[in-house]
């Protein structure tokens, strides 16, 4: 018959494994559940993005008040102009919360990059560049440092006349003597829906 000592360490010995077998399951339902939201992020950035988009592939009258303000900022009326800020705001703001969502790994490096080539495009028209210079102070200083980060590779890639593809991905480190997007929060971006 065991003795009372004996049977203490058998409940403290099946005690632990069931704490041991409770902690893998417990990490095996948080990396289930990770993966979960992450999915579920990534799914609300795209919708945040086809939102934005949605503006001009819908309504007609919009589209051509985009091409107009981004074509001549200073014809608009003060009516279009809060509406073109209102508009530029949440691109932008847009934007951050991408760059955001790439610091906290939530949306990964392939897609970061890929937002960050429409952020690149989108600071093609000097609109945006202008609109952005004169708003940056509502916008995160890691969303300033990223437009600033793209248009200074812009005005590298001009001044040796180098074009980087639509597909192609940013330079790294070493590749046109800015620093590495390592060193800057990684890209961020929103479509742009006068770019087609």
């Amino acid at each position: 018959m065991p003795t009372l000592q004996a049977l203490g360490n058998l409940g403290e010995f099946i005690g632990a494994v069931g704490v041991v077998v409770s902690l893998i399951y417990l990490a095996q339902q948080m990396n289930q559940n990770t993966t979960q939201v992450r999915a579920a992020s990534f799914n609300s950035m795209v919708q945040n993005s086809m939102r934005l988009l949605e503006h001009v592939f819908r309504n007609k009258e919009f589209a051509a008040f985009l091409q107009r303000a981004e074509r001549d900022p200073s014809s608009l009326t003060p009516e279009e102009r809060l509406r073109f800020d209102a508009y530029m705001t949440a691109v932008f703001r847009h934007f951050g919360n991408l760059l955001y969502q790439h610091k906290v790994g939530a949306l990964g490096e392939q897609m970061w990059q890929s937002y960050r080539r429409t952020l690149k495009s989108d600071l093609d028209n000097p609109a945006w560049v202008d609109w952005y210079q004169g708003h940056s102070h509502l916008f995160s200083d890691a969303l300033t440092e990223q437009v600033l980060d793209v248009l200074e590779r812009k005005e590298v890639e001009k001044r040796v006349g180098v074009g980087r593809s639509a597909s192609g991905p940013e330079p790294r480190s070493g590749d046109s003597g800015l620093p590495s997007d390592e060193t800057v929060t990684p890209p961020t971006g929103a479509p742009t829906p006068s770019r087609g």
